[in-house]
C-alpha cells in the first residue's frame, strides 16, 4: 500500500542546490533524466545502484574542473523493481549541452545492470504533454549590464530558473512513493559545501 507523505523536502533540496550553483557559476546547465532497470534485473531493494551511477558520472566531471549537484527520488508502483527520477545541475561553462552527460549515464547504467538494452534511461524530452529540450541553460545576468539590457537579462534568468524548478519539482509528487523496504531512503541529494548546509 502506498503511504501518503509530504515530499516537499525533495523540492527544497533541489532549490537549495539551484541557488548554490547559480550563485557560484555564471552559467548552469540543468539536466533531467529517469532511470529504469531491465525487467529481469535482480534488484535487492536498496539504492546502491543509483548511488553508484551518480558517483561514476560525477567523478570525471570533477576531475576536469566541472561541478555537479543533483537530487534523486525513488518510485515504484506495480513493477518488480523501482525506478528513479534525477534532476542534475552542472557548471554551464564546462557543459553547454546535456548530450555527453546523458550518453555517459546510459553507458554506465548498462555496465551497472549488465544489460545491453537501450531505453533504460529516459532523457525526459516530454514534460506535461509538451516537447522540451533535454537541458535548460541558465545564464546569470552580467554585472556589466545596466538599465533595460540588465532588466531583460534578469527577466530571462528568472524564467530559466522557474522552468528548471518546475521540471525538477516533478520529483516531489506523492504518486508511486511509499513502496520501500524499511530503512531505505526514497530520495537523496549530493553534498553541498558545509558553509551552505542549513
Amino acid at each position: 500500500m502506498t503511504i501518503k507523505k509530504n515530499y516537499h523536502k525533495i523540492n527544497e533540496q533541489f532549490d537549495e542546490r539551484l541557488t548554490y550553483m547559480t550563485d557560484k557559476h555564471n552559467k548552469v546547465t540543468f539536466v533531467r533524466f529517469d532511470v529504469r532497470f531491465p525487467e529481469d534485473y535482480p534488484h535487492d531493494g536498496k539504492n546502491e545502484d543509483i548511488s553508484d551511477l551518480l558517483k561514476r558520472v560525477k567523478e570525471p566531471l570533477t576531475r576536469h574542473g566541472n561541478e555537479m549537484q543533483y537530487v534523486w527520488c525513488r518510485e515504484q508502483n506495480t513493477s518488480e523493481n523501482p525506478h528513479y527520477h534525477v534532476a542534475m545541475l552542472v557548471n554551464g561553462s564546462h557543459t553547454q549541452h546535456a548530450g555527453g552527460i546523458l550518453s555517459d549515464v546510459s553507458d554506465i547504467w548498462k555496465e551497472i545492470t549488465a544489460s545491453p538494452k537501450n531505453g533504460l534511461i529516459d532523457y525526459c524530452t516530454n514534460f506535461q504533454g509538451q516537447k522540451v529540450q533535454p537541458q535548460i541553460r541558465i545564464h546569470r545576468p552580467s554585472s556589466k549590464k545596466e538599465g533595460e539590457e540588465l532588466a531583460l537579462q534578469q527577466q530571462k534568468f528568472e524564467t530559466q530558473m522557474e522552468e528548471a524548478r518546475h521540471r525538477a519539482h516533478y520529483l516531489g509528487k506523492d504518486e508511486q512513493k511509499g513502496n520501500v523496504p524499511k530503512g531505505v531512503r526514497e530520495y537523496g541529494a549530493s553534498e553541498l559545501p558545509k558553509a551552505r548546509k542549513r
